[in-house]
């Protein structure tokens, strides 16, 4: 069975999730998927920032695509709160059967931590033994706040640069980032974190009844 979905999100590091859901999909048992990640800037007239607001908008330029992806960190305010603000935006717009929700805990980059292995490889230094000492244990990552500073530092450690050369690498964050999200393995320790396992269980159980329809 072919299926379509479109991706709405943060920012635009956060959209390379869709080569990841991609992924998922196919695992799942889909012959064939398509994603598609709006740039919603470019629509006319100008799409607000709210989760109601975009999903006005892909409900009307997008309405034969199967599943919309919604991303939102669950931030200092919990991944409840954002699961019913998703919930509730969709009220009398999208049926809630054609929504999936993405709630890292507490941001996406807590994901991306989960991978030593990965931050070695993206920081240019994959043959670097031990491990990354400032990222927590996998047990306490979703306890973890500003974990975007922490990928940041675990790039920094991983790649063992100095000096002046250490200030051109951060610069090459965002890109670090994207290629991390574009990476990150549905197999892999990510799976480990309990807001992974809801994402997980999300699309299982929409393709189950996809699937089986």
């Amino acid at each position: 069975m072919k299926i379509r979905f479109v991706l709405t999100g943060e920012g635009s590091s956060d959209l390379r999730l869709v080569e990841h859901i991609q992924t998922i999909l196919i695992d799942e048992g889909f012959s064939e998927v398509s994603g598609e990640i709006p740039d919603l800037g470019l629509f006319r007239p100008a799409v607000g920032r709210s989760v109601r607001d975009k999903l006005v908008a892909l409900a009307k330029y997008y309405p034969h695509a199967d599943v919309i992806f919604v991303h939102r960190d669950a931030d200092n305010v919990g991944a409840a709160v954002r699961e019913t603000e998703i919930s509730g935006a969709c009220e009398g717009i999208v049926e809630l059967d054609r929504i999936i929700s993405i709630v890292p805990v507490t941001m996406l980059e807590t994901w991306l931590l989960a991978d030593a292995d990965a931050i070695k490889r993206v920081a240019g230094n994959s043959g670097r033994r031990g491990g990354i000492n400032c990222i927590p244990a996998t047990r306490r990552l979703e306890d973890a706040r500003d974990t975007k500073q922490i990928l940041m530092d675990a790039l920094c450690e991983a790649s063992e640069t100095q000096g002046a050369r250490l200030g051109k690498f951060k610069k090459r964050f965002s890109e670090m980032r994207a290629r991390l999200t574009v990476d990150l393995d549905p197999n892999g320790p990510v799976q480990e974190l309990p807001s992974y396992q809801v994402f997980r269980q999300k699309i299982s159980d929409y393709a189950q009844a996809k699937l089986n329809a």
